[in-house]
């Protein structure tokens, strides 16, 4: 019985009683529309499979209904190629699990195991009681409201117009925690992260990076097997023999140690006569910058500018002066200030990070460590040049690359930095057969005054503001991706993070941090507290359980959406200098649901925060893709949304942001509709950001100082207010991390008991990588998945590891790190390092409402820590592999 005065009897009151079609409980499935009957027809779609949303597909149906969904032959993107999710998105569509209706909750007692009891109403009234509690939210702090967004739909324009017009700063993304791969691509590349030129590479290293089911596109990994069946040789380091190892050499490493062979494999390049790009060095980074005492650069003393030494003239000069010869190294002193180049500081540090010391820690032979960095220079060509549409670039076909498992440590941020160190040295950013930034297109490297690129958006730090604004610890990690790890201590313990309001009402869309992040029950635990939770979603997963309304929104299939998406990863000679755009032509809507961004448009509009200025059309107005400044995919001044009464449809929005896309010549959506997409194809050239800044126009940091400013501000605003870091009493050992130059650094769990002499490592799979549409109940990829001898729902172990532990195959282990525990079924193989215990896929986890394949397979998640000592304090990246122990149940 609910009591009196409870929310959820005053709810209750407000909400008629429960339609029934004919006598049923349940929605019942709407019948074929007549005036289908006979019909059959072809639509231009976008994938939502998976988190790309970039993979152009044909929808066919006959009679209304979805038949079959293939790739678009004619896409400039994927060619005509689709992956498996892709092609199972029918059953998701037709999912019998889909929420149909609006949903109240009755019970008030909430977990992941108990009935909501819920109540199906319509529309009207879910959004009455959602409306309601909003007011009340926003008049009495606008903080109070957190939405959280994610890989489910990526898609929405609206959301972030939605919440600077409510005036809450906690727009919070559940994705990223355990994939922050931005910040050094930000720093160095001027974008938000970076690939490999495949196209040109002939010598390509992958560091724990899946070139397959890491990207969840099917184009990156087709131009990725082009470029190994022309040749390219791969060298994967993994602690796991991944389907991409079979396609090159295998280098088997201890988990949690790729940042030790980065750093040695710089030692190498530095200290062991191998030939690094002098020219680049000199003319394309801040290494041959003079750095004082202090670590700041030494500058002239009338422009302010950094000093070089030229060796010729025996003086120093502003870097922008004409140079006889460059100083890369030295001491040196500059109007009487001592002070040595930025290349010597950095090679000295990495003195001392021999192959013999990575070994220790690697388990890679030092001789092997020597011969891969060899073969790498070797193949970089340095000196070499290529020709392409009369402009000549420096060639440079050898990279290295880095992504999640190599960024999800405390250490992540710096070995990604490595890695792009050692890129530099072979001279090979922004260059043909080198790495590039992804999502940029035009002049994005431009210099700063100091003559280096600029940084680019995670590697510009957020303000410092106290009392904190932001509940996912903005203040505190001012580069960070994402912080849905940070939120939910937060909310359970808001003075602990100097927060002066309460969390009223949270919001998910597309986002669900109980299952991709850690500890589940603290993300569990806060939910609970929060009076108030709306879930717009597909089905009943972990945060609509949770919730005190489920208002169903459309599947990617069913949205309407057009897109100018950035340059794609992995890109290749068909789509370089490719401009466009794409629409996705919805099919028929199933259920009672509708599109995410039409809920906040209505949600905004009874608010009262849809027009005016700072209204959701004021925003929208200003927010659009990173790319608007190069493509122009954004209103012209004329087509801005009017601040008045008008109110707008998508399609309005749409075709107005499609007209000011330059490369579009002002055509709408009536021109993008007859095929799918229009496409824009420029110069080759275009495609590499060396052609609009060649030589020394702009240089890249070699030495990180802008991190180290970053830092040293950082510590400035905390000690202004007798702080420190929420969760650490020594503000050092965070700080430390803001460093110009790398440095080693432990693992947390380096000192954890003899018994965890195992690390658990995950691995994204190329049926489950995300579960945007619900791909790990789709039946479709289930039944394939249980045929892939190394994606089975259960741990992984190395045979000999596991014979001496007395374990065999089909053994029902418990996997226990410091932090949790899960436990599934042992199977046993050579393809793992011996001291890896491997979970592959993001499954785990589930509700008594969920569909009953989910909730079989180990909880990856249980095992990884929230505890603040373990994070990466620059990106903010969760720690991916705790050491664990093992043992039958």
């Amino acid at each position: 019985m609910v009591k009196t005065g409870n929310f959820y009897q005053e709810m209750l009151a407000k909400i008629r009683p429960l339609r029934r079609a004919n006598n049923s409980s349940v929605y019942q499935w709407k019948g074929v529309n007549p005036e289908e009957k006979g019909k059959r027809e072809v639509l231009s779609g976008v994938c939502g499979g998976c988190k790309g949303y970039d993979c152009q597909t044909r929808v066919h149906l006959e009679d209304g209904i979805v038949t079959k969904i293939d790739g678009n032959p004619e896409s400039p993107l994927n060619h005509g190629a689709l992956c498996g999710r892709g092609n199972a998105e029918i059953m998701s569509l037709y999912n019998p699990y889909r929420v149909k209706t609006p949903l109240v909750r009755t019970n008030p007692e909430k977990g992941l195991d108990v009935d909501p009891m819920w109540k199906e109403v319509s529309w009207e009234e879910a959004l009455n009681i959602v409306t309601d509690r909003l007011k009340k939210v926003r008049e009495k702090d606008p903080r109070g409201l957190v939405v959280i967004e994610g890989m489910g739909n990526m898609e929405s324009i609206i959301r972030t117009p939605f919440c600077n017009a409510f005036g809450t700063p906690n727009l919070v993304a559940s994705r990223g925690p355990l994939c922050c791969i931005h910040y050094s691509s930000c720093l160095v590349h001027s974008s938000d992260s970076a690939s490999s030129d495949v196209e040109y590479c002939d010598y390509f290293v992958t560091m724990s990076a899946s070139l397959g089911a890491n990207f969840a596109a099917v184009a990156p990994t087709v131009r990725c097997a082009k470029a190994l069946a022309r040749g390219m040789k791969l060298v994967v380091v993994d602690a796991r023999s991944s389907p991409e190892a079979s396609k090159g050499e295998w280098i088997p490493i201890r988990p949690c140690t790729e940042y030790a062979f980065l750093l040695a494999m710089a030692h190498t390049i530095m200290h062991e006569g191998l030939k690094y790009d002098v020219w680049f060095m000199k003319n394309r980074t801040n290494a041959p910058y003079l750095i004082g005492p202090d670590g700041d650069y030494c500058r002239d003393p009338v422009t302010n500018k950094p000093l070089m030494w030229d060796a010729a003239a025996n003086q120093a000069r502003t870097f922008d002066a004409d140079f006889e010869d460059i100083a890369l190294e030295g001491a040196y002193t500059a109007n009487g200030v001592d002070c040595r180049t930025a290349f010597s500081l950095v090679k000295e540090e990495f003195a001392k990070y021999t192959p013999e010391w990575a070994e220790k820690i690697t388990t890679i032979r030092a001789e092997t460590i020597r011969r891969i960095s060899r073969e790498l220079v070797e193949h970089a060509r340095i000196g070499s040049t290529i020709d392409i549409d009369g402009f000549t670039f420096p060639y440079r076909p050898a990279s290295v690359y880095n992504r999640r498992s190599n960024n999800s440590h405390r250490w992540g941020t710096m070995a990604d930095l490595t890695g792009k160190i050692v890129n530099m040295l072979l001279g090979n950013i922004e260059v043909p057969g080198g790495v590039q930034g992804d999502g940029i297109r035009g002049p994005a490297m431009v210099p700063g005054e100091d003559g280096v690129c600029k940084p680019h958006h995670e590697a510009i730090p957020s303000p410092f503001k106290f009392p904190p604004d932001h509940i996912d610890g903005t203040e505190f990690y001012p580069n960070k991706h994402t912080g849905p790890h940070i939120m939910p201590k937060a909310i359970l313990e808001p003075e602990k993070y100097y927060l002066d309001y309460q969390v009223e009402a949270m919001i998910f869309c597309g986002g669900n941090p109980v299952k991709s992040t850690g500890q589940p029950q603290v993300q569990i635990d806060a939910i609970k507290k929060v009076p108030f939770v709306v879930t717009c979603g597909i089905h009943i997963d972990e945060t609509a359980i949770l919730s005190d309304v489920v208002l169903p929104e459309h599947l990617a299939i069913e949205r309407f959406v057009v897109k100018s998406p950035p340059r794609t990863q992995q890109p290749d000679k068909t789509n370089y200098g490719l401009h466009v755009a794409y629409m996705r032509q919805p099919v028929p809507q199933v259920f009672d649901t509708k599109h995410l961004d039409d809920i906040w448009l209505e949600l905004a509009e009874r608010l009262g925060i849809l027009h005016g200025k700072g209204g959701v059309y004021d925003f929208t107005n200003v927010m659009n893709d990173y790319s608007k400044q190069y493509d122009g995919y954004c209103f012209k001044d004329e087509d801005k949304l009017e601040l008045d009464n008008t109110k707008y449809t998508l399609y309005d929005i749409f075709d107005r942001r499609l007209r000011g896309w330059k490369a579009g010549d002002g055509r709408g959506i009536d021109e993008l509709s007859k095929k799918g997409f229009i496409a824009h194809r420029r110069s080759e050239k275009y495609n590499y950001p060396y052609y609009y800044h060649p030589d020394n126009k702009t240089r890249h940091p070699f030495y990180f100082l802008h991190l180290k400013k970053t830092g040293e501000q950082l510590r400035a605003d905390l000690e202004k207010r007798n702080l420190t870091f929420p969760g650490i009493e020594n503000m050092d050992y965070m700080l430390d991390m803001y460093s110009a130059i790398p440095h080693w650094v432990e693992h947390p769990d380096a000192d954890a008991p003899e018994e965890y002499d195992l690390w658990v490592i995950n691995w994204r799979t190329p049926y489950f990588s995300t579960d945007t549409s619900n791909v790990s109940a789709n039946p479709w990829l289930l039944e394939i998945n249980d045929d892939d001898p190394f994606e089975k729902d259960g741990v992984y172990m190395n045979a000999a590891t596991a014979l001496n532990k007395n374990l065999k195959e089909g053994d029902w282990i418990v996997i226990e790190s410091l932090y949790g525990k899960t436990e599934g079924m042992l199977y046993l193989t050579e393809r793992l390092h011996p001291e890896a215990v491997g979970i592959p896929g993001c499954r785990g986890l589930s509700t008594i409402q969920s569909h009953p394949a989910l909730g079989k397979a180990p909880n990856w998640n249980e095992l990884l820590p929230l505890e603040e000592k373990t994070f990466d304090p620059i990106s903010g990246a969760m720690e991916c592999s705790p050491r664990v122990k093992v043992y039958r149940k």
